[in-house]
């Protein structure tokens, strides 16, 4: 056996391996299984595993390819946009086995009124060919019928990946053409197949086409009519039958950015068709078209993102210390969460159809500390504005400062954007409170103000309080309840002590609000559209990712976006919090008990012990809370007012995002005073440090050992993602969904917990 048959075997058996590994991964994984969730079309649909494959072609390939085929070396100008060929990581997903049919289009028609193409005679396609791929369809035709079919088109390195396969063993980039690296013209639906022998050079190609009368265009065949040809995944007809319309719009490689492409408007297809010769039926060319084309050669198929399994949250922090209750019961809150999916995912579906169908604003009210968190802690997408009631918007504070340059979300002008005092029947306000004492003072008032204003009101909150506003107003349709058992005041007993310490309505609250954005995110995609971006005004303040975005409109299209299907990004979100909130104690519990050892020694010697809080809850005041700390919580990293107080044996608990605060930690140390420094070490540290306004330069660091030790600093690892954001989003281009907060909840009320049982020994 030659080397490059060797090769192809070999090839051949290791997708043959991705397909049977991959099958025992998730449910509804055996190739050619049909997938029923979602799909109203009834499609058959392939589990395409995770992997890694060359996207594109190299010269030498191309050189080897043309020298295969026969074709003339000046249509090698046709290749120049595959290259430079580039290493592309590719996630799970579903993709329909065959193109879709001309049966599955009528269906789609039939349900919703759409046009049909032109070539059939009405809602009919040509008899007898119910079973060819559906053409004469443009790429918004394709689109709506994703959307309607729970779908959505592939990108092109999904379309390319699932055609070509993974990177064989070898380290050699997949093969050209589904089935291997020869051309075969019997293998596919083409022009070459037509013709009887292969067309090699533009003359023999119009000699051929030109010369059939339209009663004798070959045209489509039914799908899977080519089993010799399928891909190393089991897919049929990913080389010709018909030109596959993809997602985005094409653009060089290897950034793939809509900013970049050459042709405004036209969108990339992929896989030839009936009617093309071997150049376009190799799986990395690549072929654009104006988006409202329709030609009898171009059809679509369809994916859909793979379920993400359940973790499911366990006690797996043994009880060694006070502390380690409230860990589990933020693992026992997040399985709680997850099972409440299908009613918070009907919730956020309600929302967006307001939202979107009647361009209505998205509110958050509350207490501060909850009505802020959809505004300026949504990790990667801001698109809520805070409702502040006229009665409060008095006191509602003004933190511009001329003299000093304040992050963004501190300013006036942001405080400006992002609060209003009105809601009306088009909007959806999002309503909870964090410290049960502002919820008596405000809920009822505030909720009945919005219901008579016809706002959709969605209340996060206890089912006692949810009870207390029922009875009040009753049930009105615009009033939505996501409900917890957690009860008010503290929730974990000491023995010796005589109150219930550490609030857990804030971290319930909070689950139950993220989660429902993570499920609004997704529902907006299945609408087709995506709220506007931010980089978070937090991270790089006052540098805004997109200033015009901000200001000019709420919106941007989804048609790049892959649809997402309900409780996926639920899930997907829960499961980081779980990872995140059962990975922070076990292997740091040292840390832990020498810092509650310093914070009772300080407590019993009454010195002072701050708590320098980015953000999270504010415990000052709420009930749960037994007051050891004196807290600054503003925000930021810089307490300028901690030098004229903090005294020599006091301590600093300072309680952050994922840099070191060098001008606070210089603070504490001038003093002679101890601190705890808890923040998250990254992976990959930035180039240049951050810009955070008044604060300066903050660096970003992969290891404590980099930073000043000695025996008065104690450092924690929040152990959050690397840059707070942990929602992937399909083809957007940043994370979103914040996972701070919770980290920074479980070291602080861990910390409270632990110090309490010391002192009450």
């Amino acid at each position: 056996m030659n080397t490059p048959t060797l090769r192809r075997s070999l090839y051949h058996v290791y997708a043959l391996y991705l397909i049977v590994i991959g099958s025992t991964l998730t449910q509804a994984q055996t190739p050619g299984e049909h997938i029923s969730r979602n799909i109203k079309d009834g499609a058959t649909m392939i589990r395409i595993p995770s992997g890694s494959f060359f996207m594109g072609t190299t010269q030498e390939e191309i050189d080897a390819q043309f020298k295969d085929t026969g074709l003339p070396s000046d249509w090698k100008k046709y290749t120049l946009d595959e290259q430079p060929q580039h290493k592309r990581h590719v996630n799970s997903f579903y993709i329909y086995q065959y193109e879709v049919t001309n049966l599955q289009y009528k269906r789609f028609l039939d349900a919703t009124g759409h046009r049909s193409p032109p070539h059939w005679t009405g809602p009919d396609f040509p008899k007898g060919k119910g079973r060819h791929p559906v053409v004469e369809v443009s790429w918004d035709d394709a689109q709506a019928y994703c959307r309607w079919a729970g779908t959505r088109l592939p990108t092109e390195e999904q379309w390319e990946y699932a055609a070509r396969g993974a990177t064989p063993p070898d380290g050699q980039p997949s093969p050209a053409y589904p089935w291997g690296n020869d051309w075969k013209r019997q293998f596919s639906n083409n022009a070459s197949l037509h013709a009887g022998e292969d067309l090699q050079s533009a003359e023999a190609w119009n000699l051929w086409y030109k010369g059939l009368r339209a009663s004798q265009l070959p045209g489509t065949l039914p799908v899977g009519s080519f089993p010799e040809g399928i891909s190393p995944f089991g897919l049929h007809d990913m080389a010709g039958n018909a030109w596959e319309w993809c997602a985005e719009l094409q653009a060089p490689y290897p950034e793939l950015t809509p900013e970049s492409a050459s042709k405004p408007g036209h969108r990339a297809r992929r896989g030839g068709s009936w009617a093309n010769v071997a150049l376009h039926i190799r799986s990395a060319d690549r072929e654009s078209a104006a988006q409202d084309n329709l030609n009898l050669y171009t059809g679509f198929r369809c994916v859909q993102a793979t379920p993400v399994p359940e973790v499911p949250s366990a006690r797996s922090i043994p009880v060694k210390q006070a502390g380690d209750q409230f860990v589990n019961f933020v693992l026992d809150e997040i399985q709680n969460t997850r099972q409440a999916l299908n009613s918070i995912t009907k919730a956020a579906e309600l929302a967006a159809e307001r939202i979107v169908h009647q361009n209505g604003e998205l509110l958050s009210a509350g207490d501060q500390s909850f009505a802020l968190e959809p505004v300026w802690r949504a990790g990667g997408i801001a698109f809520s504005r805070q409702y502040v009631p006229d009665d409060q918007a008095a006191g509602f504070p003004t933190l511009d400062s001329p003299e000093d340059q304040v992050p963004y979300y501190r300013t006036k002008d942001f405080v400006k954007h992002f609060t209003v005092n009105q809601a009306g029947s088009k909007d959806v306000v999002l309503v909870g409170f964090e410290n049960e004492l502002e919820e008596k003072k405000h809920l009822t008032e505030t909720v009945r103000h919005l219901i008579s204003n016809k706002a959709l009101v969605v209340f996060f909150g206890s089912r006692k309080s949810a009870r207390t506003l029922t009875q009040t107003l009753g049930q009105p349709a615009n009033l939505l309840l996501i409900t917890h058992d957690v009860p008010d005041g503290g929730i974990i007993d000491i023995p010796g002590w005589p109150d219930k310490i550490c609030s857990g309505r804030s971290i319930a609250n909070r689950l139950y609000l993220w989660t429902f954005e993570a499920e609004l995110i997704s529902a907006f995609m299945r609408l087709g559209k995506m709220p506007g971006i931010l980089l978070s005004v937090t991270y790089e303040s006052p540098q805004i990712w997109n200033l015009p975005l901000l200001y000019s409109y709420k919106f941007i299209p989804a048609f790049n976006v892959t649809p997402v299907p309900s409780g996926v990004f639920g899930n997907t979100y829960l499961n980081h919090l779980n990872r995140i909130v059962a990975s922070i104690v076990p292997s740091q519990r040292k840390q832990f008990r020498k810092a509650a050892h310093w914070l009772a020694e300080a407590a019993r010697s009454k010195q002072q012990s701050f708590a320098l809080l980015i953000h999270g809850l504010a415990p000052e005041g709420l009930p749960g809370d037994p007051g050891l700390f004196r807290v600054f919580s503003e925000g930021n990293a810089y307490y300028p007012q901690l030098g004229s107080v903090i005294k020599p044996n006091d301590v600093a608990l300072f309680v952050g995002y994922n840099w070191y605060p060098p001008r606070l930690a210089d603070t504490v140390t001038k003093a002679g005073a101890r601190q705890i420094l808890c923040f998250t070490l990254v992976q990959d540290q930035p180039p240049t440090p951050a810009l955070y306004g008044e604060v300066g330069e903050l660096r970003h660091y992969t290891s404590f050992d980099q930073l000043p030790q000695d025996d008065n600093r104690i450092y924690i690892d929040l152990k959050f993602a690397q840059y707070n954001a942990v929602l992937k989003i399909p083809d957007y281009p940043v994370p979103a969904l914040e996972t701070s907060s919770f980290a920074e909840d479980v070291v602080y009320w861990h910390l409270v917990a632990d110090t309490i049982e010391l002192l009450a020994k």
